[in-house]
Protein backbone atom coordinates (compact mmCIF):
# COMPACT_ATOMS: atom_id res chain seq x y z
CA UNK A 1 0.00 0.00 0.00
CA UNK A 2 2.98 2.49 0.61
CA UNK A 3 4.42 2.15 -3.20
CA UNK A 4 0.83 3.10 -4.54
CA UNK A 5 1.03 6.10 -5.95
CA UNK A 6 -2.47 7.05 -6.54
CA UNK A 7 -3.59 6.49 -3.38
CA UNK A 8 -0.39 8.94 -2.20
CA UNK A 9 -2.09 11.19 -4.87
CA UNK A 10 -5.19 10.90 -3.83
CA UNK A 11 -4.54 11.17 0.40
CA UNK A 12 -2.69 14.67 -0.28
CA UNK A 13 -5.34 15.56 -2.95
CA UNK A 14 -7.79 15.15 -0.04
CA UNK A 15 -5.39 17.25 2.08
CA UNK A 16 -5.30 20.13 0.41
CA UNK A 17 -9.42 20.15 -0.76
CA UNK A 18 -9.73 20.30 3.05
CA UNK A 19 -7.43 22.75 3.71
CA UNK A 20 -9.50 24.82 0.48
CA UNK A 21 -12.88 24.14 1.68
CA UNK A 22 -12.47 24.41 5.51
CA UNK A 23 -9.68 28.08 5.82
CA UNK A 24 -9.68 28.06 9.58
CA UNK A 25 -6.78 30.13 10.70
CA UNK A 26 -6.92 30.05 14.00
CA UNK A 27 -6.99 26.14 14.19
CA UNK A 28 -3.60 24.70 15.19
CA UNK A 29 -5.12 21.74 13.09
CA UNK A 30 -5.24 23.58 9.93
CA UNK A 31 -2.39 25.10 9.67
CA UNK A 32 -0.61 21.21 10.31
CA UNK A 33 -2.58 19.94 7.33
CA UNK A 34 -1.61 23.01 5.51
CA UNK A 35 1.96 22.18 6.15
CA UNK A 36 0.97 18.75 4.81
CA UNK A 37 -0.65 20.24 1.63
CA UNK A 38 2.40 21.91 0.78
CA UNK A 39 5.13 18.41 1.29
CA UNK A 40 2.32 16.76 -0.11
CA UNK A 41 2.28 18.85 -3.41
CA UNK A 42 5.89 18.56 -3.74
CA UNK A 43 5.54 14.70 -2.98
CA UNK A 44 2.39 14.32 -6.11
CA UNK A 45 4.51 16.11 -8.74
CA UNK A 46 8.09 14.77 -7.83
CA UNK A 47 7.15 11.04 -6.39
CA UNK A 48 3.87 10.73 -7.99
CA UNK A 49 4.58 12.41 -11.49
CA UNK A 50 1.29 13.88 -11.08
CA UNK A 51 -0.80 16.94 -9.78
CA UNK A 52 -4.61 17.63 -9.19
CA UNK A 53 -6.26 20.85 -9.01
CA UNK A 54 -6.77 21.34 -4.67
CA UNK A 55 -10.48 22.74 -6.31
CA UNK A 56 -11.53 19.86 -7.80
CA UNK A 57 -14.27 17.71 -5.81
CA UNK A 58 -13.74 14.23 -6.03
CA UNK A 59 -16.62 12.08 -4.86
CA UNK A 60 -15.97 8.89 -3.02
CA UNK A 61 -13.83 5.84 -4.16
CA UNK A 62 -11.39 6.73 -7.54
CA UNK A 63 -8.58 5.02 -8.89
CA UNK A 64 -6.30 6.98 -10.13
CA UNK A 65 -3.01 4.84 -12.19
CA UNK A 66 -0.03 4.01 -10.38
CA UNK A 67 2.52 4.77 -13.25
CA UNK A 68 1.08 8.22 -12.88
CA UNK A 69 1.71 11.22 -15.34
CA UNK A 70 -2.06 12.61 -14.33
CA UNK A 71 -2.45 16.34 -14.62
CA UNK A 72 -5.83 16.88 -13.43
CA UNK A 73 -7.75 20.09 -13.67
CA UNK A 74 -11.43 18.70 -14.02
CA UNK A 75 -14.31 20.66 -11.65
CA UNK A 76 -15.83 17.25 -10.39
CA UNK A 77 -14.42 13.43 -10.97
CA UNK A 78 -17.71 10.88 -9.70
CA UNK A 79 -17.53 7.85 -7.52
CA UNK A 80 -16.31 4.84 -9.19
CA UNK A 81 -13.79 6.63 -11.72
CA UNK A 82 -11.26 4.92 -13.12
CA UNK A 83 -8.24 6.77 -14.62
CA UNK A 84 -5.40 4.98 -15.65
CA UNK A 85 -1.62 6.58 -17.05
CA UNK A 86 -0.79 9.64 -18.98
CA UNK A 87 -4.17 11.55 -18.89
CA UNK A 88 -4.76 15.07 -18.94
CA UNK A 89 -8.14 16.86 -17.66
CA UNK A 90 -8.48 21.00 -17.04
CA UNK A 91 -8.63 24.31 -18.95
CA UNK A 92 -9.31 25.34 -22.58
CA UNK A 93 -6.28 26.84 -23.91
CA UNK A 94 -7.15 27.85 -27.63
CA UNK A 95 -8.62 31.56 -28.02
CA UNK A 96 -8.63 31.64 -23.86
CA UNK A 97 -11.52 29.37 -23.16
CA UNK A 98 -11.46 28.99 -19.36
CA UNK A 99 -14.12 25.66 -18.74
CA UNK A 100 -13.12 23.12 -16.62
CA UNK A 101 -14.73 19.75 -17.23
CA UNK A 102 -17.07 17.81 -15.33
CA UNK A 103 -16.28 13.71 -15.12
CA UNK A 104 -19.06 11.69 -14.41
CA UNK A 105 -19.19 8.35 -11.59
CA UNK A 106 -18.34 4.87 -13.25
CA UNK A 107 -16.21 6.77 -16.13
CA UNK A 108 -13.60 4.37 -17.46
CA UNK A 109 -10.67 6.99 -19.04
CA UNK A 110 -7.49 5.11 -20.75
CA UNK A 111 -4.32 6.14 -21.12
CA UNK A 112 -2.81 8.83 -22.99
CA UNK A 113 -6.82 11.04 -23.47
CA UNK A 114 -6.69 14.93 -23.18
CA UNK A 115 -10.22 15.91 -22.01
CA UNK A 116 -9.92 19.57 -22.42
CA UNK A 117 -12.89 22.80 -22.06
CA UNK A 118 -16.13 23.14 -20.47
CA UNK A 119 -17.68 19.73 -20.91
CA UNK A 120 -19.16 16.66 -18.79
CA UNK A 121 -18.51 13.00 -19.48
CA UNK A 122 -21.66 11.56 -18.53
CA UNK A 123 -21.96 8.81 -16.27
CA UNK A 124 -20.89 5.04 -17.03
CA UNK A 125 -19.12 6.83 -20.45
CA UNK A 126 -15.75 5.34 -21.58
CA UNK A 127 -12.98 6.91 -22.92
CA UNK A 128 -10.65 4.72 -25.41
CA UNK A 129 -6.73 5.38 -24.78
CA UNK A 130 -5.55 8.07 -27.18
CA UNK A 131 -8.75 9.91 -27.30
CA UNK A 132 -8.52 13.80 -27.17
CA UNK A 133 -11.98 15.30 -26.09
CA UNK A 134 -13.65 18.69 -26.62
CA UNK A 135 -17.31 18.07 -26.40
CA UNK A 136 -19.45 16.51 -23.52
CA UNK A 137 -20.42 13.05 -23.88
CA UNK A 138 -23.47 11.14 -23.30
CA UNK A 139 -23.79 8.76 -20.30
CA UNK A 140 -23.01 4.89 -21.26
CA UNK A 141 -21.57 6.36 -24.54
CA UNK A 142 -18.04 5.06 -25.84
CA UNK A 143 -15.89 7.74 -27.38
CA UNK A 144 -12.07 7.22 -29.18
CA UNK A 145 -10.32 8.95 -31.51
CA UNK A 146 -8.03 12.45 -32.40
CA UNK A 147 -11.03 14.43 -32.32
CA UNK A 148 -12.83 12.11 -30.32
CA UNK A 149 -16.07 10.58 -31.67
CA UNK A 150 -19.11 8.53 -30.31
CA UNK A 151 -18.57 5.10 -31.32
CA UNK A 152 -20.90 3.00 -29.26
CA UNK A 153 -24.00 4.36 -26.95
CA UNK A 154 -25.80 2.29 -24.04
CA UNK A 155 -22.37 0.50 -23.26
CA UNK A 156 -21.72 -0.91 -19.70
CA UNK A 157 -17.73 0.15 -18.51
CA UNK A 158 -18.14 -2.31 -15.35
CA UNK A 159 -15.79 -5.44 -16.06
CA UNK A 160 -13.51 -2.70 -17.72
CA UNK A 161 -13.46 -0.88 -14.44
CA UNK A 162 -13.51 -4.15 -12.37
CA UNK A 163 -10.64 -5.35 -14.38
CA UNK A 164 -8.39 -2.17 -14.96
CA UNK A 165 -8.11 -3.66 -18.37
CA UNK A 166 -7.26 -1.11 -21.87
CA UNK A 167 -9.22 -1.67 -24.52
CA UNK A 168 -7.96 -0.84 -27.97
CA UNK A 169 -11.15 -1.95 -30.59
CA UNK A 170 -14.54 -2.22 -28.96
CA UNK A 171 -14.80 -3.79 -32.83
CA UNK A 172 -18.16 -3.09 -34.46
CA UNK A 173 -21.40 -2.04 -32.54
CA UNK A 174 -23.90 -4.49 -32.54
CA UNK A 175 -27.06 -2.27 -32.43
Amino acid sequence: MLCNRGLWLLTFHRIAYYCLVQRRARSLRWWGLRLCQSLGTWFSVLLCKSALSADCEIDGAVYLANRGYIVCGARTIGAGSLIHERCTFGYTVARGGEGRPHIGKRVWIGPNCIIAGSLTVGDGATVLPGSFLTFSVPPAAVVKGNPALIVRTNFDNSSLRRSLAVVEDLGPDPS
